[in-house]
């Protein structure tokens, strides 16, 4: 394997985290190699080439919640996400969460409320019944993806 950040990416974004063969007990491979590149390159890079994957790759319902689970599995949501808002707004608005809860719906409650408080959009000790995909920034974010998605 290639050490760039693109082709790390690739790697690790392109296995299915629901697959029995994915990194199995005793075996965190993945998880492994993500966390030496975090260690190695810049979060801003990773972060681009990430999300980069995210808006080109991922095409389906299915394709953004793997990568949202992939993201939170390598600690992705750890790091600060400079555009939170955004990021948010574009996983909601390729997944239909009336058609798609039970897969993606505690997945994305936890990564947007970890996103949003990193970020110091949202106070949990505030409101700790918040959920990003009733927040108007986040659903402003929301709209402006499907509208570029109807005018492609």
């Amino acid at each position: 394997m290639e050490n760039t950040i693109s082709s790390i990416t690739k790697y690790l974004m392109d296995c299915d985290f629901f697959s029995d063969e994915f990194d199995p007990d005793g075996n965190e491979e993945h998880l492994e190699t993500a966390e030496k590149l975090l260690h190695d390159y810049p979060w801003k890079d990773i972060y681009a080439e990430w999300r980069r994957y995210l808006h080109e790759e991922c095409k389906t319902p299915e394709a953004v919640i793997n990568f949202a689970n992939l993201f939170m599995y390598y600690d992705g949501a750890d790091n600060f996400i400079p555009d939170p808002l955004a990021f948010i707004g574009y996983l909601y608005s390729m997944v239909d969460m009336d058609k798609y809860w039970d897969k993606a719906g505690e997945t994305f409650d936890s990564l947007s409320c970890e996103i949003m408080t990193k970020a110091g959009l949202a106070d949990l000790t505030e409101d700790p019944f918040y959920r990003a995909k009733d927040d108007p920034r986040v659903i402003d974010e929301i709209k402006k993806f499907k509208s570029q998605i109807c005018n492609q």
